[in-house]
């Protein structure tokens, strides 16, 4: 059985492992694939490592050795709701870092083959169908790019639910403010407004539609790896590689 095979084996089973590349020293190159337990599932067992579950895509000095250590996951999916201009560069952008990428839009016309990579999916539904017509839960990350704050609105009671599931929503601050006054309304809290993304995107002066998705995608990146976003160059941060 290969590496890989054992690595499919623990995803189909759901159960979690960690992929460890030696980066230095005698055995550079070689990988093992750990169980949640430290059981060793693939390869030879590094002397004087012991798995801590709690690492996630870090080195680790054991000895003279360093380790690169990750977990071995799926590929992510996320669903994007609207297939505008900015849409189709964010979900070429998403393909490009390993996601699996839904596109959903009320107006079929927005949806043509030409518009998208093949891999994406493209699907035409009402905004208010989306609940019990998509496999919610299965999506890591939702970005909401619709043509109106009353789509956004439409689309973020569909998935109220979902929270705390990294949520992000396009749209200028008086858009946003409409949005979440309207949500308000209905009885939204503030506690669960202040969990969605709105306006999403990190600020960095993004004025075209590629340079707006390569921010909300850098968001997205940065928020569900529990990261910052912030300048590794500024004084007092460390790069972590």
């Amino acid at each position: 059985m290969t590496m890989y095979d054992v690595m499919k084996q623990q995803l189909d089973r759901d159960e979690a492992s960690w992929i460890v590349t030696v980066v230095s020293g005698p055995r550079q190159g070689d990988k093992v694939v750990y169980g949640a337990d430290g059981t060793v599932l693939y390869g030879q067992s590094i002397e004087g490592f012991t798995l801590d579950s709690n690492l996630q895509n870090q080195i680790v000095r054991v000895g003279a050795t360093e380790c690169f250590v990750e977990p071995v996951e799926k590929d992510p999916e996320v669903l994007v709701l609207g297939a505008g201009h900015v849409s189709r560069c964010i979900a070429d952008m998403l393909l490009f870092i390993g996601c699996h990428v839904t596109v959903v839009d009320d107006r079929n016309e927005y949806l043509r083959e030409d518009f998208f990579d093949s891999r994406v999916k493209r699907i035409c539904m009402d905004f208010r169908e989306l609940k019990g017509n998509l496999p919610l839960t299965s999506y890591n990350g939702i970005i909401i790019v619709t043509r109106a704050h009353e789509y956004d609105s439409i689309c973020l009671n569909q998935l109220r639910e979902l929270l705390p599931t990294y949520m992000g929503v396009m749209g200028s601050h008086k858009r946003i403010f409409h949005a979440f006054e309207a949500l308000k309304a209905e009885g939204w809290t503030q506690q669960e407004l202040d969990m969605i993304y709105g306006p999403i995107g990190l600020e960095i002066g993004a004025e075209t539609p590629e340079e707006i998705a390569l921010s909300i995608v850098s968001e997205y990146l940065a928020v569900t790896r529990g990261k910052q976003g912030r300048f590794l160059s500024r004084k007092g941060l460390k790069y972590e590689a």
